[in-house]
């Protein structure tokens, strides 16, 4: 599995409900790449925090200028491999 292709999974692997499959590559891959296990890892506590109840508002300015960064961060780019 190519670290792109995890994240396009991602959303499946995070569901309680993914196949089993999809799981066990996902898992083989973050064993080797330490980018994708960053990413997951920043991924999973970023839906804890927005899950929580005691989630602080972040400012729309803020949200505008965080999503236009991971945009041009990952548009059409695969995360770099930790070697």
């Amino acid at each position: 599995m190519e670290c792109n292709e995890l994240i396009e999974q991602l959303s499946e692997f995070l569901d309680p409900d993914a196949r089993a499959q999809l799981c066990r590559e996902i898992e083989q891959h973050l064993a080797h790449c330490h980018n994708c296990k960053l990413y997951v890892d920043s991924v999973k506590k970023t839906i804890v925090i927005a899950q929580s109840d005691s989630a602080p508002a972040i400012p729309i300015a803020v949200s505008d200028q965080l999503q236009a960064a991971l945009a041009r961060a990952y548009q059409g780019q695969a995360i770099a491999p930790a070697d």
